[in-house]
């Protein structure tokens, strides 16, 4: 049970260090293996800059309050419940990037 203890609160962490590793460090160029790539990401390299930048942010805030999420539902819930809770809540925000990014390329003119 710890070792499952550990894994569960790991990912918040380490979702937290590959954000910021993505922040640091985004693809330059327009590319099919690395980034945010959708078709109005894809378009342009400004698009492209914009949605890597903007994306990555996201990521770093969804992995820290991931991070929260873990911690308050350990300490509030049995381990079963806090494990499904973090799941949901990471997954459900993880895929939430997608359209807040592609809204935010289509405000400032991606088309």
């Amino acid at each position: 049970m710890n070792n499952i203890l550990w894994m569960h609160l790991s990912v918040g962490p380490l979702m937290l260090v590959l954000a910021f590793l993505f922040k640091q460090f985004p693809p330059k160029k327009i590319n099919h293996w690395y980034g945010y790539r959708t078709p109005r990401s894809m378009r342009s390299q400004e698009a492209w800059d914009f949605a890597n930048r903007y994306s990555s942010t996201a990521l770093v805030i969804i992995s820290g309050l991931t991070c929260l999420v873990q911690i308050t539902a350990h300490s509030l819930m049995n381990f079963k419940s806090a494990i499904i809770a973090s799941v949901i809540f990471l997954s459900v925000a993880l895929i939430a990037v997608i359209p807040m990014t592609e809204v935010q390329l289509k405000k400032r003119g991606f088309t």
